[in-house]
């Protein structure tokens, strides 16, 4: 259901509901406030003291449940804030009820559920966005078009690196953290899931993944150092590495090699760029800060930002949104396979 389809003019803005009051929730009201077309209008806390203390924070109307949100009429979109395992059952019921959806990451917690998220959203004709915003950032979408047009020749190799720190007190401030229930996995499925949708919007599609992960320096139920190599159907090789016991934080790496070239990224900046015959415009090369490496909010609201944009001018033009529920679950889908092939130690193959 396209906002015209709703009886909406595009000149309004597209009203939007936050479905959780936590970390998260506050990057995305930053996000809505600043995209012009958005307007936050309520949100959904967990409980009536949380419902309260987001009233005030917020300035908009808090409801005490997420059916009580999605029975609003007047809102036209929601986006989801929650614990990971929450996300499908919340995503489905805010089709059913009529509402767009952008959903943070991962999309969910199993194929299972992301299938049935796309088919409530498509049934619904609602648009179905995921927040794996750095598909968004001017660095990465250069990248992108370099690979894109040959520059690099043949795609060789990649990696993927991230040596991040989240200390005790991270996974204590929410008993969801660092469970297989509701985190649904730890360093490659929490902090490292970003970079594995890069890794596949730069290089296609991967064929094959054999990986080993390990518990080493937490009490949690889920990994903090996960290593595993791919094999890509274009005939790619790569590798990726996740922890987060990498005191104090570092930046991540993304490093590209073809036959004629390559690029090596470090954090959000470049810190190699070997293309011919293309030059990067405007971007920010030096040494990286650690950024989200060392904190959980060491993120700028910008890419969220640029993510709800997105939605908005999805919702008037009748497109898919940049990453929708389908590219959303390419990502999920290999970190699946990675926890499989750790689990039974083989290699796992992707359909």
């Amino acid at each position: 259901m396209s906002m015209e389809g709703r009886g909406m003019h595009t000149s309004e803005p597209l009203k939007v509901a936050i479905i959780g009051s936590g970390m998260i929730a506050r990057y995305h009201a930053t996000a809505i406030a600043a995209t012009p077309g958005a307007r936050l209008v309520a949100m959904a806390a967990s409980s009536p003291a949380r419902a309260s203390a987001a009233t005030a924070e917020f300035g908009v109307p808090c409801h005490h449940t997420v059916a009580a949100l999605l029975a609003d009429p007047a809102i036209d979109a929601v986006t989801i804030c929650t614990p990971s395992g929450m996300h499908a059952a919340q995503a489905i019921a805010a089709a059913r009820a009529g509402k767009h959806v952008l959903v943070e990451k991962p999309l969910a917690l199993s194929l299972a559920d992301a299938d049935a998220m796309i088919a409530a959203c498509d049934a619904a004709g609602v648009r179905l966005a995921v927040a794996l915003q750095r598909r968004t950032d001017p660095v990465f979408i250069q990248v992108r078009q370099a690979i894109a047009s040959g520059a690099l020749g043949r795609p060789v190799l990649a990696t993927v690196t991230i040596p991040y720190i989240r200390d005790a007190a991270y996974y204590a401030s929410a008993a969801w953290r660092g469970t297989w229930a509701l985190d649904g996995g730890g360093a490659l499925m929490n902090q490292g899931i970003h970079l594995i949708d890069l890794l596949l919007w730069f290089f296609g599609d991967v064929s094959e993944v054999q990986a080993r992960a390990a518990t080493l320096a937490h009490a949690i139920d889920v990994e903090d150092c996960l290593s595993a190599t791919v094999h890509f159907a274009n005939g790619a090789h790569g590798t990726i590495a996740a922890t987060t016991a990498a005191a104090p934080g570092f930046p991540h790496r993304i490093e590209l090699y073809g036959t004629r070239g390559g690029i090596q990224l470090e954090g959000e900046s470049i810190a190699r760029w070997e293309v011919p015959g293309i030059e990067p415009v405007g971007l920010r090369t030096g040494p990286a800060e650690a950024g989200a490496g060392a904190r959980p909010g060491g993120i700028q609201h910008v890419g969220h930002a640029r993510i709800v944009a997105d939605l908005v001018a999805a919702c008037r033009e009748g497109r898919a949104p940049l990453v929708d529920g389908r590219e959303g679950r390419r990502a999920l889908a290999l970190v699946l396979a990675a926890y499989e092939s750790a689990r039974h130690r083989r290699a796992v193959g992707l359909a």
